[in-house]
Formats: C-alpha cells, structure tokens, sequence
C-alpha cells in the first residue's frame, strides 16, 4: 500500500507597492487556469493581520498519490513550477517598474 504524499511552499516576496503585487498577481492569474489537478498554486496579496501590507504570498501544493501514472505533474514537478512563477515575478516586476 502507497501512501498520498502532499508538499505545500509558501514564498513571501517583500517590499511591493500594493500596485506591484496587485499587477503581479493579476499577470499569474492566466497561468493558472489549466492546472493538474495535483497541483494548485495561490496567489494572495493580502494578509489576516497589516504587518505584511506590502507582501506578495505565493502558494504552491503539489500532491503525489503514489501512483506513477497519476503523477505527471505531482511533487516530482513542484520545484520547476516554484522556478517558473518567480522567473515570471520577476519579468512582471521589471515591466511594471519601467512604466
């Protein structure tokens, strides 16, 4: 028997106007329509408390069944996708900073 295995990682990113993250989440949006199901990835720019006004939280939970042909895209996969939204951050980040 397999056990369901499930990794979440959250990155703050510090230091954004509220327009920043704001612009930036809404850049994300799009790249997260078509997600596997084993995995999900959340943006949020507001916090329960204001002492990280200015922070964008990126979420990311990958889920691996333990079945090799449901994992396509399982935990395995979780560390490119993490790379791949931070190297679109940054690109947003460069965008919005230049207007």
């Amino acid at each position: 028997m397999r056990m369901s295995l499930r990794c979440k990682v959250q990155i703050g990113i510090d230091g954004l106007s509220e327009h920043e993250a704001g612009a930036i989440k809404k850049a994300l949006e799009p790249d997260n329509v078509k997600m596997p199901e084993d995995m999900q990835v959340i943006v949020m720019t507001d916090c329960a408390d204001d002492t990280h006004k200015d922070r964008l939280t990126l979420e990311f939970i990958g889920r691996d069944s333990g079945r090799e042909e449901n994992n396509r895209h399982g935990i395995g996969h979780l560390v490119g996708t993490v790379d791949e939204v931070l190297e679109h951050v940054q690109v947003a980040l460069k965008v919005i900073r230049q207007c």
